[in-house]
């Protein structure tokens, strides 16, 4: 049977101030207690201010489709047109300027919807999610209603 063996301190160890790391053997690492050396400090580089690290620009086409989801996820909306080859009548429009937005939206809703409701709240929840998602603060929305249509699942009577 060995008796555990105590290490002591010995004068050529790094000062307590010094960070340390384990040492690294071919078999594996030492515990901490066995052996430490010292850790070299990373010289810390100044931040670059946001303004000289680039420009971030968002494009009127990826402003106009977060708008149209976020207008189709509102209760009452049924379809958010969106700009596309094929559909020249209705469409979803953005200008972007800088860091705002104004944005245009062709919406159908359910009937009976009260349409000033729908049309406050298609306007809160388009602004909030593409100030979420883009920052971008939304001048104003201009909301078309194209058409009220029956809920799913009902038919003509």
């Amino acid at each position: 049977m060995t008796a555990p063996v105590e290490h002591h301190a010995a004068s050529s160890e790094a000062p307590a101030d010094v960070p340390t790391l384990p040492v690294q053997r071919p078999g594996g690492v030492l515990p901490e207690s066995v052996a430490r050396v010292p850790q070299q400090a990373q010289p810390v580089r100044p931040a670059v201010p946001a303004e000289r690290r680039g420009k971030t620009s968002i494009p009127e086409r990826v402003v106009s489709r977060i708008a149209a989801r976020a207008a189709g996820e509102v209760a009452g909306v049924r379809e958010v047109r969106e700009r596309g080859p094929l559909t020249f009548a209705g469409r979803t429009h953005a200008t972007v300027d800088e860091n705002l937005t104004a944005v245009e939206l062709d919406v159908s809703v359910e009937y009976p919807v009260p349409l000033r409701q729908v049309s406050a709240e298609i306007r809160r929840h388009v602004a909030d999610r593409v100030r979420a998602l883009t920052g971008l603060n939304v001048s104003h929305i201009d909301i078309n209603m194209t058409s009220v249509v029956l809920p799913r699942g009902e038919g003509r009577r």
